[in-house]
């Protein structure tokens, strides 16, 4: 039985430059390290997105105003653990988790569509979450990855958070990976607060600091 004690050991490892393994005790342990680097609260779109209702959005925004999207940026992958061969790579897995609430893919009728009433509904969102992606994501959606210490990566994805969260002043926010044996650590670094991203929006970090 793994032992508490051997988490709280790898984490000054983790955390410096160079470590390439994990810790003995978590041999069937996937160690994902991320940077939480924006909140973003509106969406511009480069080119107007169509929908099946032969409408064009030029941006999104969250139902509610004290929604965001929250923008990581995915610094390493530890698959060193002796008993883990591969690793499947998903943005989809990965979850948001504050407060007791746990946010993830984007849902229907949560974004306001333009500066409109209309909301997304079943059949836009796949072509509206297609369209954030073109904006906000760098690196694949999916890959596997081999057994093998990956740094560097530097993989940026968004997740939809719809509502106010109680007590949250701008901290970086956890993160969780459904599926696996997975260990998700943060940098500790603050995210910025960006009005407006995509298009002619604000630039955000591309990179995860050292």
């Amino acid at each position: 039985m793994r032992k508490p004690i051997k988490s709280l050991l790898l984490l000054p490892c983790l955390l410096a430059a160079g470590c390439t393994s994990v810790d003995p005790g978590l041999r069937n342990t996937v160690v994902l390290h991320y940077q939480h680097v924006a909140n973003v609260h509106r969406i511009d779109f480069r080119n107007p997105v169509r929908l099946r209702r032969n409408e064009a959005i030029h941006f999104v925004q969250p139902l509610e105003s004290q929604g965001f999207w929250a923008v990581f940026v995915l610094c390493s992958i530890d698959v060193t653990g002796a008993k883990v061969p591969a690793f499947y790579y998903d943005i989809d897995r990965f979850r948001v988790q504050f407060g007791g609430h746990r946010f993830g893919p984007l849902r229907p009728y949560t974004l306001r569509l333009d500066d409109s009433i209309a909301l997304n509904t079943r059949t836009d969102t796949a072509a509206i979450v297609e369209a954030i992606a073109a904006e906000i994501h760098e690196g694949p959606p999916s890959q596997v990855f081999r057994h093998g210490f990956y740094t560097n990566l530097d993989y940026r994805f968004a997740i939809y958070v719809p509502q106010a969260l109680s007590d949250y002043a701008g901290e970086e926010l956890p993160l969780r990976y459904v599926g696996g044996t997975t260990m998700v650590l943060g940098n500790g670094t603050p995210p910025s607060d960006i009005p407006v991203a995509g298009a002619d929006g604000a630039g955000i970090a591309a990179r995860c600091r050292p």
